[in-house]
């Protein structure tokens, strides 16, 4: 006995370090933007109200753990820790019923790392993976006490351990009462059948929470759906590491009888590893949606200002508007836009800003380059309604929330904020040092970052969002004349993409015109050009450089001597790839 637990604990070890360097490697941006989705906060208040709700423990376990993902390797690990333990204690309560325990318990092992495999999908909560191993805990302690104990003490241990577990941990109850009953009808078939009893408990329990209002609905109450984003559709994937454990307890019951020699246990349970780790890796690699997973990169850069971290992404795929948006924002914030914009496909005006869709993760972005270009106003907006429909909140928007109220002069607001930050584990220093802002202008208005988007507010300050468009909002920051060009460059970026020379001919007389201190950047330059290419005076009053003439001269010779040539000019003109003159002509 002692040898085949050891055994079975090395088997354990060594494919639970194997699941970790797997989700080191494939799932470490998921898993580090699970923090993004919650703020755990060291509170006691706090703590007691998560506790108070259905499935409460669960969902407080999760999110202290998940506070921590933003360090390398502790996802990977605490998942595949979890998932290890939790098939590790599924084996050892199939080998108190079961034969072949070997080759049940490797498929109990394969059935608890699917779980890891479900976090692929942002819409599958932590707390699914928590309430996995409370049930494999809850389910070897009912099986420990079955042969020590009268019937009646273990029926009512039953009855309170599915209560547990539903308060506790959720839904996973009904796994539970459906494989106690399971086990003891294997057991016993002429007594087994009081423990029907826990499912009776299960469907009373979620009556009530039904009832009240604690739980949405039964499929909440009693199956998978609990563990899920309202808007996921239930599927046959999204249950199957449920209905595999009671239906390995069932496959082990029939074959109990036929009881293989353990060397033969041994190779079939290797065999059911190997093909089933085949089969999951398999899974993980179709179901991964790649673009949202190096866009959980790029928004990790976004967080932490590393803007040559989006840039030099290797992973970027430039027919995603959504990259395009970000590695655009990098640009602005490396001060490249208007120098390396045309570096990168562009798709028009929506590679700088998707068209609206409704999803809290686009908003977030939304709100970073809203913030960027100094419309406050919708910056705010966005941060708090996405803050509100983030379930658990969200840190990095909470971060902003401050600074946009600070800006406005909204200290005592600011100071609730700053707050709730000083109580979560990775921002209380930051939020710690805000506090100097709070009712100090001066001290506002001193700050680099601060100051200039308060200066830059237009007058009025506007409180709500603009109807008119990000265009009128970029306008009206710009005739401020504090705003660091961030929000002129934005505008005449999206007229230019869009290849709308009314909006670069409004822009350029309104803003650009008797240009005066440094060189204007290069592609407003190109843009006026077209405007006027025959206008020398304009031009020059513009900020057109003698330089950029001279290379206009220059490409429209090589596109005549293209056309005379009658070879593909896009080829023929690719020495000229990074300018806007070749994008209008081509893009």
């Amino acid at each position: 006995m002692k040898s085949r637990l050891f055994i079975v604990l090395v088997v354990s070890m060594l494919c639970g370090t194997i699941f970790a360097i797997y989700l080191h490697y494939s799932q470490e941006p998921l898993l580090m933007y699970r923090e993004q989705q919650q703020i755990f906060l060291w509170d006691g208040d706090y703590m007691t109200s998560l506790l108070k709700q259905v499935g409460g423990f669960a969902t407080l376990a999760s999110q202290f753990l998940v506070q921590f993902f933003l360090i390398p390797w502790v996802g990977a690990i605490t998942t595949a820790l979890i998932t290890t333990i939790t098939g590790f204690m599924l084996w050892m309560s199939l080998n108190r019923i079961l034969n072949n325990s070997i080759i049940y318990g490797a498929l109990a092992l394969l059935a608890s790392y699917l779980q890891g495999i479900y976090l692929l999908e942002m819409g599958y909560h932590y707390e699914g993976l928590i309430a996995m191993l409370c049930f494999s805990l809850i389910l070897y302690a009912y099986l420990l006490i079955y042969k020590d104990s009268n019937l009646y003490l273990k029926t009512l241990s039953g009855i309170v351990f599915t209560l547990l577990l539903y308060f506790f941990a959720g839904s996973i109850a009904t796994l539970f009462a459906v494989c106690a009953l399971i086990a003891d009808m294997l057991q016993d078939y002429r007594k087994g059948w009081i423990s029907s009893l826990y499912l009776l408990t299960c469907f009373l329990a979620a009556l009530v929470t039904v009832s009240n209002g604690s739980i949405v609905g039964y499929d909440y109450a009693l199956w998978t759906k609990g563990y899920y984003e309202y808007h996921v559709e239930q599927g046959i994937w999204q249950s199957i590491s449920w209905i595999v454990v009671p239906i390995i307890m069932i496959a082990g019951g029939i074959s109990k009888r036929f009881l293989l020699k353990p060397i033969v246990q041994a190779a079939t349970g290797c065999i059911i590893l190997m093909v089933g780790g085949l089969f999951l890796y398999v899974q993980s690699e179709r179901r991964m949606n790649r673009d949202f997973r190096t866009l959980t990169e790029l928004m990790l850069c976004i967080n932490q200002n590393d803007w040559e971290g989006i840039i030099n992404n290797p992973n970027l795929n430039y027919q995603n508007y959504l990259h395009l948006n970000c590695i655009n924002l990098a640009l602005s914030h490396e001060g490249k836009m208007m120098t390396d914009l045309f570096k990168y496909p562009q798709k028009g005006a929506q590679s700088l800003m998707v068209g609206y869709q409704a999803y809290n993760d686009i908003n977030v972005l939304f709100s970073h380059i809203y913030y960027h270009t100094g419309v406050i106003s919708e910056a705010l907006c966005l941060s708090f309604g996405t803050m509100i429909a983030t379930t658990y909140g969200n840190p990095s928007l909470l971060k902003m929330l401050v600074k946009e109220r600070l800006i406005y002069g909204d200290y005592q607001v600011a100071e609730k904020y700053i707050t709730r930050l000083e109580k979560t584990y990775a921002y209380q220093e930051w939020a710690t040092d805000m506090r100097r802002f709070l009712n100090n202008d001066q001290a506002v208005e001193n700050d680099p970052e601060l100051g200039k988007k308060r200066k830059s507010l237009p007058s009025p300050q506007p409180r709500f969002v603009v109807l008119d468009g990000i265009m009128a909002d970029l306008v009206k920051v710009t005739e401020t004349g504090t705003d660091e060009g961030h929000a002129l460059e934005y505008a005449m970026a999206m007229m230019m993409l869009d290849k709308n020379m009314d909006g670069v001919r409004y822009l350029s007389d309104r803003f650009l015109a008797n240009w005066q201190g440094d060189t204007m950047p290069e592609l407003m330059q190109e843009a006026v050009v077209i405007l006027a290419e025959h206008d020398e005076e304009y031009c020059r009053s513009h900020g057109v450089t003698d330089e950029t003439a001279n290379r206009f001269m220059a490409f429209k010779q090589a596109v005549l001597n293209a056309r005379r040539s009658n070879v593909n000019q896009q080829a023929a003109l690719s020495a000229y790839r990074n300018t806007y003159w070749y994008y209008y002509m081509f893009g």
